[in-house]
């Protein structure tokens, strides 16, 4: 008997949802090396240019962009585009709200002077927690929340859960970098961003691809400078 692969088992609703959250994860991951290695504008530059490919991609796609404009990438990010687009989108507002919710963080450090401590655990609370939240809820989710259907207790728990893991896991990497021991209150700071991120995710008739990084590293932010954590 042939056997259509491992995923062949795994609902539609779930293959779909992971094929989307693949992207969010392999972006955060990615960002974290190339802010760290590469000079700021530089980083930008490489995001800015991901989101007009991105548009330039769907407006071909759309027939609002004449073909000439197809390059040798073009048939990928469409195939790509495609298979994570739900189907009363029309934009793809969500990877593009994703990468601009990453630049502001990194506009942050910048010229706040926002640790990227802090940054690379809102990433990782974003990309990771909310991609556990959307595979658990769809999945698994039996409880819905009071004030929004579309999620479940389910996946709101599992959402935390990995995003502070996650979050713990990249907030520490700044600290090995520049050979810092890392403070036990960074913990309790990243937990704190893991509930604001997975509370923004929660709330209806909002894209969590912008709330949830803005409002988890908000809050840790604010939450760190009560407590006078030395950050990186």
């Amino acid at each position: 008997m042939a056997s259509g692969g491992p995923l062949s088992v795994v609902p539609p609703r779930v293959r779909f949802e992971l094929r989307r959250k693949m992207l969010h994860i392999a972006t955060a991951v990615f960002a974290v090396p190339l802010l760290l290695l590469l000079p700021f504008a530089v980083s930008v530059a490489l995001a800015l240019t991901g989101i007009v490919a991105i548009s330039i991609t769907w407006g071909i796609e759309r027939r609002r962009l004449p073909p000439e404009l197809k390059g040798p990438l073009h048939e990928p990010l469409a195939e790509v585009l495609r298979k994570t687009r739900r189907p009363h989108e029309d934009f793809p507002w969500s990877p593009v709200l994703y990468t601009v919710s990453l630049i502001l963080i990194g506009l942050a450090h910048q010229l706040f002077g926002l640790s990227w401590a802090i940054a690379f655990a809102a990433y990782a609370i974003l990309g990771i927690g909310d991609a556990a939240s959307a595979l658990v809820g769809v999945a698994y989710g039996r409880h819905k929340l009071p004030w929004n259907p579309k999620k479940s207790v389910e996946g709101t728990f599992a959402g935390l859960s990995a995003g502070f893991l996650a979050g713990a896991v990249m907030a520490s990497i700044p600290y090995a970098f520049v050979g810092l021991a890392i403070p036990p209150l960074l913990f309790a700071v990243v937990l704190v961003g893991a509930l604001a991120g997975g509370l923004a995710e929660t709330l209806p008739r909002v894209e969590d691809n912008f709330s949830v990084p803005l409002a988890a590293a908000g809050a840790m932010w604010a939450t760190a400078g009560l407590l006078a954590l030395p950050l990186p």
